[in-house]
């Protein structure tokens, strides 16, 4: 019965784990850039027995104004918000610093970080109103450690991520709700296995073989761990970040 938004949610982590808290028994609206339109959004909402549980809202979460309105669009069809998962982000193609593009670093930054503030900012005061609720940051083993197919402002922000977390988990907490970040290594959404497909086949597998389990994440396992945080099993868990990476990075 609970209301769940996930931003970047027709695609990879994002559409994983909009299946996995609609399993769970939530609703989700699935925040992306898609045209309503869309083939993949048809797919996406497609109602199951006869009942619709997932809806889409196109969402540009690096804009202030717009995002804010597709929240109160949100809460307005029904009623609280109990959930945000902040999955919406992308990287780009490393190349050195001193060539590097700063319009490049603001649009990342952008993506990942200041979005996660925009989308976490609109929905804390109807949080703070149910006196509960589950924000799950996606950040990333490139703000744990550095990042293997990235580039620098991707591995900034994800780490900003981080900070992000742990600082509004304790503005939060004394409300009810709970802040936490999951850190997923590499990963077969469809932007990396693009990223992938391009790479020399023994560049790739110097890649897995660093990881101990000995391959790449699927979406659904990181999902896995967001439909957890989101549980009342992790009610008691805030400020935290859980690697999911296979044994690639280690704390």
């Amino acid at each position: 019965g609970r209301v769940a938004v996930v931003t970047g949610g027709l695609r990879g982590i994002g559409l994983a784990t909009v299946r996995a808290l609609v399993e769970a028994g939530a609703t989700a609206v699935a925040f992306d850039l898609d045209s309503p339109e869309s083939p993949v959004v048809a797919e996406v909402t497609e109602p199951s027995e006869n009942e619709q549980r997932v809806f889409y809202q196109r969402a540009d979460v690096t804009d202030r104004a717009e995002t804010e309105q597709a929240i109160n669009g949100v809460l307005g069809r029904f009623g609280k918000i109990d959930i945000l998962v902040n999955n919406g982000g992308a990287g780009g193609p490393a190349v050195p610093v001193e060539t590097s593009c700063p319009q490049e670093w603001a649009r990342i930054i952008a993506l990942n970080l200041t979005s996660t503030y925009i989308c976490a900012r609109a929905v804390a005061g109807a949080m703070k109103a149910k006196g509960k609720g589950r924000i799950i940051n996606v950040s990333s083993q490139a703000g744990r450690s550095k990042s293997e197919i990235g580039n620098l402002p991707y591995a900034s922000a994800k780490a900003g991520i981080l900070g992000f977390t742990r600082q509004l988990a304790q503005e939060l907490g004394p409300f009810g709700i709970t802040v936490n970040a999951v850190a997923p290594g590499l990963t077969l959404s469809e932007r990396v296995v693009r990223r992938l497909e391009k790479m020399p086949e023994n560049q790739r597998r110097r890649l897995v073989e660093a990881i101990p389990l000995g391959r790449f994440a699927r979406p659904e396992e990181i999902a896995a761990v967001i439909r957890f945080l989101a549980s009342d099993e992790a009610s008691y868990i805030t400020g935290a970040t859980i690697d999911v990476n296979g044994g690639r990075f280690m704390m």
